[in-house]
């Protein structure tokens, strides 16, 4: 017998938050057919599963405001269902770690922020990466020199994240204008001090320059095998901006590496006639017409925006319904 689980794909659960419809299938852009094959994976084995996604324009809508942002009703829905039943579920964002944790509001899952630097342990203290420590001063003379800026005539909203700093430019009225004084301003001098700068979805970032990033992030989770340290055998990634691409490429090199055999510590030796596990992985791309083509060269599927990333979790909590009715 099947356990009742919520439907997001239901608008009556939802009054007022966008939900897919009979035209779903529409929102699905490319590569309908490997999005199929890794329905079915998670069908086959859900807790062998991994779902790592993106928060800002994947499962919560792009807006003028980054404080303004929310994930709606019908996104928390499906994700709460998915949570348990799945091997893994990780946000991972260029966000704060907590000021992500609950703006998703999904208890059974892991959170990363700060583009791989911070992770929210379950107790609910933030691990940072050391490598981030150095920065930090550095950043915040930056914040300093941007706070002499006519934030409101250029249209800045200011995200101070701490190793990181923000500058979003959505509301510029004139965005090159902007971006060009970011760019004597701020951009340059940031440079010379060795930090390293982001761009994104009208969005400059200037962060440390070490090897960490959203890529890393997925690496770790991976290797450390779903709950109750189950292998993993699927991993899905949804993304929107260039930030996820290091996230595509890590799922992707996941895949392309020899799976554990099967149960048993490290040091089991497989029969010459088994062959590894295979692993799949899938990359998903949340598009508008913003979208950068490198996002979408790297992409196994595209979906149209927001609503199209809905209907690939309403599509992966009911394969996930077909294996609990089995």
């Amino acid at each position: 017998m099947k356990e009742a689980l919520p439907d997001p794909a239901d608008p009556a659960r939802h009054p007022g938050a966008s939900a897919p419809g009979a035209g779903a299938g529409a929102l699905i852009l490319r590569g309908a057919g490997s999005l199929a094959a890794a329905l079915q994976a998670v069908a086959d084995e859900p807790g062998a599963g991994a779902l790592l996604c993106d928060i800002d324009g994947t499962i919560s809508p792009i807006v003028a405001d980054p404080y303004d942002a929310v994930v709606p009703a019908a996104f928390r829905a499906a994700l709460e269902a998915l949570a348990p039943r799945l091997g893994l579920l990780a946000f991972i964002t260029g966000r704060d770690v907590r000021q992500a944790a609950a703006m998703v509001g999904v208890a059974e899952a892991t959170y990363v922020g700060l583009h791989g630097f911070d992770l929210l342990a379950p107790d609910g203290t933030v691990v940072r990466d050391p490598a981030a420590a150095g920065y930090v001063d550095r950043v915040q003379k930056m914040a300093r020199r941007v706070s002499g800026l006519d934030a409101e005539t250029l249209g800045l909203v200011i995200e101070n994240k701490g190793p990181m700093l923000d500058l979003h430019y959505r509301q510029a009225p004139d965005p090159a204008a902007t971006l060009a004084i970011l760019e004597a301003e701020i951009l340059g001098p940031a440079r010379a001090l060795g930090l390293a700068v982001a761009t994104g979805h009208f969005l400059v970032e200037l962060r440390p320059p070490e090897p960490v990033d959203k890529g890393t992030a997925v690496r770790r989770l991976l290797q450390a095998g779903g709950r109750g340290e189950t292998a993993l055998r699927s991993a899905v990634f949804l993304g929107d901006d260039l930030t996820d691409c290091t996230g595509f490429a890590a799922i992707h090199a996941w895949a392309a590496e020899a799976a554990p055999a099967g149960p048993g510590d490290a040091r089991t030796v497989a029969p010459p006639a088994e062959t590894p596990a295979k692993r799949l992985a899938l990359a998903v791309a949340a598009l508008t017409d913003e979208t950068p083509r490198q996002v979408r060269d790297e992409a196994d599927v595209w979906v149209d925006a927001t609503p199209g990333v809905l209907v690939v979790l309403a599509g992966l909590l009911e394969a996930a319904r077909t294996q609990a009715g089995r």
